[in-house]
């Protein structure tokens, strides 16, 4: 696809100048916010943070908004809805307290985009998503939030390598209302096509959830790795792996004294009905998950999407696994 011209052309040599001072200096704090950010996330495993920090997404932005007025800005609407199916979604490590369930979600995310250099691009969004489960409805969930995004491109062309930094904070809201907060995620993500049909993309993701109950509050780092390949010009198919080491929440039948051994937070709750009573086990956990998704599309604008992923979290000696199956409308414009 041909490049769009970015900025107007000038008469005067004097605004050709000024374009490309102003197109380095975007290339060079977006690599410093890289650098400084990744870094800062990387250090040790933290408290969940009861206050969402939020002083870096307010700098970054103070730093860019400086140059919006050499970008121009293209407008994208991306939603999906579907089904979504989750074999054990009380990550329970006992067949008898495994609870599956089936809910019908939705995501919607609008977004801007302003081109401020010939390689770096920002782009602002606004989402809002939501999930309504068939038997458990304490986990029906609806939320709303805003990201903002630097994606760096090394050079020109489709098969150019690009990274990408990007920062969201939202609100959850949940029907039990004890597990509704604030969400922070800080997303490094990168990727290079190998060839007009094969990509690789890689990526890091430090989440933070602040709940009202501090029970519910959750903390992860995540790395994740993925193989796309472009079948056809409509079909495309995507091998993936993630690892994940934070906050997880497994529930079980009582009495439970082996679990008792790893964690001392633990919370009688009435998710799964009050016959049986279960209770939620907060503890630290390491989660391998591998996946496979298809995507057709129909029309430009219009796809379906079918995914299918299997994860297997740990604490030793808890173990659980989980079957994940999704299948989707997604409409992007």
């Amino acid at each position: 696809m041909p490049k769009r011209p970015l900025l107007r052309r000038k008469q005067l040599g004097l605004h050709r100048v000024t374009d490309l001072a102003n197109g380095a200096l975007c290339d060079s704090l977006f690599i410093g916010a890289c650098a400084k950010l990744f870094a800062l996330d990387c250090a040790a495993f933290p408290e969940p943070n009861r206050r969402i920090k939020t002083v870096r997404l307010i700098v970054l932005s103070v730093l860019l908004a400086m140059t919006l007025n050499f970008a121009r800005a293209e407008w994208r609407l991306d939603a999906d809805t579907g089904g979504f199916y989750d074999s054990n979604l009380s990550n329970s490590d006992r067949r008898s307290d495994e609870k599956d369930d089936w809910a019908w979600k939705t995501d919607v995310r609008l977004a801007d985009g302003f081109q401020l250099s010939r390689d770096l691009r920002l782009n602002l969004a606004a989402d809002l998503r939501g999930q309504l489960w068939d038997r458990f409805d304490a986990f029906n969930e609806i939320g709303a939030g805003a990201s903002a995004g630097l994606r760096y491109r090394f050079g020109l062309g489709r098969q150019a390598p690009w990274i990408l930094l990007e920062e969201r904070i939202g609100y959850d809201r949940f029907h039990d209302s004890d597990r509704s907060g604030w969400d922070e995620s800080l997303r490094l993500h990168g990727g290079i096509a190998i060839s007009e049909r094969i990509a690789l993309e890689a990526g890091y993701i430090f989440g933070n959830f602040a709940a009202s109950d501090d029970f519910w509050d959750e903390q992860g780092h995540t790395a994740n790795a993925r193989v796309i390949v472009d079948l056809t010009s409509s079909l495309q198919v995507v091998l993936g792996y993630t690892y994940r080491d934070g906050d997880v929440v497994s529930y079980a039948v009582p009495p439970r004294p082996d679990i008792l051994l790893l964690t001392s937070q633990l919370q009688p709750v009435t998710t799964f009905g009050a016959n049986p009573l279960y209770t939620a086990y907060r503890l630290r956990g390491q989660t391998h998950a591998v996946s496979v998704s298809a995507g057709y599309a129909l029309t430009k604008y219009l796809s379906i999407q079918l995914a299918y992923e299997y994860a297997v979290t740990s604490h030793d000696p808890l173990q659980y696994e989980n079957h994940l199956v999704e299948a989707k409308v997604a409409f992007a414009y």
